[in-house]
């Protein structure tokens, strides 16, 4: 990060201080803004205005050990995301919401979006996240270990530039949105893609646990992208370097369609998570292709809390006990199964069979410490070393989190 970045955020931290500790920050960076406590809380009906700054933090280091002769291997540390943003709430339902991305060259939107919510309905306009199934649709904040599942990256889900719609009321919900690129590359062509998503969701409480099933549909026209090479591939697990073991050639893809299921639940300490996604790329004078990502996860509490699950995505993690009361605070420990499949007629952008594991220790609700291991068994990898393509990556990482 670079001196003004640096600068930047260390004005902002001075914006949001302890004074404002009782707000509760957002559990989804999707849902709307919502009003924090306030000691005058009748001015502010009567107003209907009101302004929050938002910031978050994420710092990585990590250690990939792979075969001699690969990439980049070795240790490697990163600020992974460091964001300031505002929350502008509004009379009549209105609320407003602006985020950007500190990095080296220049800052950059995440979120810019205006939502208007009426009782169990919302609409928002502006760049925001796109209609994505569970683990994406869940805060990067509260996600059970450093990086999502592999196919989200791979696949190419996350944000647009669109109208997006939902109903959300008790258990079901339903959204739809159609987006087309992100801010920064509306002006880089004549004619941008265009897609529309759609997912549903039914989350029931059965005794004392909650459940959630899911499913999704995304369909994307490339338009004049479709004159550009596409890619599908995946880094070894975290987004420390730009190396890719597993991925595909360049392909000319006129037209993407993603669809998946979702299950997932909560019980006490315990929480279960699976998706199994397909993508069918639709190639320009060739055969069409079809891959596939799936995971798998099981977490366990070894104090006294939970992971809570709602409005189809997990939320933060608040202690029972702590660190600030005298507790220890919330200690987690999550297994995964990450596959993906990039092999499809002809196209051998290899198989990735990922077993992994998260410790996750919240001292307090808006700080966070994390050690996972990855070990990465490939087969027909895109990068060769000493020209075998089988071969395996261990990875051991560890994260440090705070926001407000």
């Amino acid at each position: 990060m670079n001196r003004t970045a640096k600068i930047l955020m260390l004005a902002f931290l001075g914006l949001a201080s302890p004074v404002h500790a009782q707000d509760k920050a957002q559990d989804v960076e999707t849902d709307p803004p919502t009003p924090s406590s306030s000691d005058n809380q009748e001015t502010r009906a009567e107003v209907g205005w009101q302004i929050r700054p938002r910031w978050r933090l994420q710092y990585d280091v990590a250690e990939i050990d792979s075969p001699a002769g690969l990439p980049d291997t070795g240790t490697f540390d990163a600020v992974r995301r460091a964001r300031l943003g505002i929350d502008l709430d509004m009379p009549s339902g209105f609320s407003f919401r602006i985020d950007g991305e500190l990095q080296d060259d220049a800052p950059q939107i995440v979120d810019a979006y205006l939502m208007w919510k009426q009782d169990d309905a919302f609409v928002s306009v502006g760049q925001q996240k796109a209609v994505n199934p569970l683990d994406l649709n869940s805060s990067n904040l509260n996600i059970s270990f450093m990086e999502r599942p592999a196919f989200y990256g791979a696949f190419n889900y996350g944000r647009g530039t669109g109208i997006l719609a939902g109903y959300e009321r008790d258990d079901f919900g339903a959204y739809a949105g159609i987006f087309t690129d992100n801010l920064i590359l509306l002006n880089d062509v004549k004619r941008n893609s265009l897609f529309a998503d759609f997912r549903t969701y039914w989350s029931p409480q059965v005794g004392q646990a909650r459940l959630h099933l899911a499913g999704s549909y995304h369909v994307r026209d490339l338009k004049d992208f479709s004159g550009i090479p596409t890619r599908y591939r995946q880094r070894a697990f975290v987004r420390l370097t730009d190396t890719r073991y597993i991925g595909t050639s360049d392909l000319f893809v006129a037209k993407e369609t993603r669809y998946g299921l979702e299950m997932a639940g909560g019980w006490k300490r315990v929480h279960m998570a699976g998706e199994v996604h397909w993508l069918e790329a639709d190639r320009i004078g060739a055969a069409d292709l079809e891959f596939f990502g799936a995971y798998g996860e099981v977490g366990v509490f070894l104090t006294k809390d939970s992971r809570p699950l709602k409005a189809g995505a997990f939320g933060a993690i608040k202690p029972n006990r702590p660190m600030d009361k005298g507790g220890f605070g919330a200690l987690q420990f999550n297994m995964r199964y990450d596959y993906l499949d990039l092999n499809s007629r002809g196209v051998s952008g290899g198989k990735q069979d990922g077993y992994m594991a998260s410790l996750i220790w919240t001292p307090v609700e808006y700080l966070r410490l994390m050690v996972n291991y990855a070990r990465l068994d490939y087969s027909g990898a895109s990068v060769a070393v000493a020209g075998d393509r089988d071969y395996a990556a261990d990875v051991i990482g560890a994260r440090f989190q705070i926001y407000y």
